[in-house]
């Protein structure tokens, strides 16, 4: 896994949500992945595999809340740097 990669990935997926909250307003949804996202930038800015990390019986939720919840074109822009950060945690 290219932790580096991860972490400005998780960082740019942050900036977008921080954006998306300045002109909509804050959700619990937008929240949660904005939480989600910060514990996979911490941990990859360390060195260590977010997945991991998160232990075995907890799975990251960010996915689909973005499946389910969003539409709108904004909102699946918005998704788009999301799949990047999925895409570097599945690489193993």
């Amino acid at each position: 896994m290219d932790f580096k990669k991860l972490n400005d990935r998780a960082n740019v997926a942050i900036n977008e949500l921080d954006k998306f909250i300045d002109y909509y307003g804050p959700s619990d949804q937008i929240d949660s992945i904005k939480q989600q996202m910060i514990f996979i930038r911490d941990n990859a800015a360390s060195g260590k595999d977010p997945s991991i990390e998160l232990g075995n019986e907890v799975k990251f939720t960010y996915a689909i809340i973005a499946s389910r919840e969003f539409a709108s074109p904004e909102e699946l822009e918005l998704k788009e740097y999301l799949d990047e950060v999925s895409l570097l945690l599945d690489e193993k």
